[in-house]
């Protein structure tokens, strides 16, 4: 399958622009979605594109959805997903280095579930549910987490 195909013969059923900055594709990126839905790349694909807040469309094709980045012919098979939390870091966060706490500013704490490391001061969060395990996603990292409180 290609590109043109997917423009050809999919149904445009979303245009949107990211929510903050957009780099691309790898693997089991989240593209927060300005309108409010948060997406999950479903399977390894690597392309970098910078733009911030990037329009993008969304094509249903063969019960598939697929992002497209308008003016690039790249895609990416993409879900919805719905078990999104969206909140700031509240404790000193000085990154991830292996047995990290995050606790939000909802009341909630979470605990590091995999090893990974990176730095950022005080930066939003999203926690997110990839269908297996949660994840914490910070200024485009994301590290598997596990709620303590």
């Amino acid at each position: 399958m290609d590109y043109n195909e997917i423009i050809s013969n999919g149904k445009q059923v979303i245009k949107s622009k990211i929510d903050g900055d957009f780099e691309g594709f790898d693997d089991e990126n989240l593209f927060p979605l300005y309108n409010g839905q948060y997406w999950i790349q479903k399977n390894y694909k690597y392309w970098y594109h910078y733009s911030y807040m990037a329009n993008v469309t969304i094509y249903e094709y063969r019960n598939s959805h697929f992002l497209t980045v308008d003016g690039q012919k790249q895609f990416v098979e993409i879900e919805l997903i719905d078990d999104v939390i969206k909140a700031t870091i509240v404790n000193d966060f000085n990154g991830w280095s292996g047995d990290t706490i995050f606790e939000l500013d909802n009341g909630q704490i979470w605990k590091q579930s995999e090893y990974d490391y990176n730095y950022s001061y005080r930066p939003d969060a999203i926690i997110y549910s990839n269908g297996y395990d949660y994840k914490i996603l910070v200024e485009g990292n994301s590290v598997g987490v596990k709620r303590l409180k």
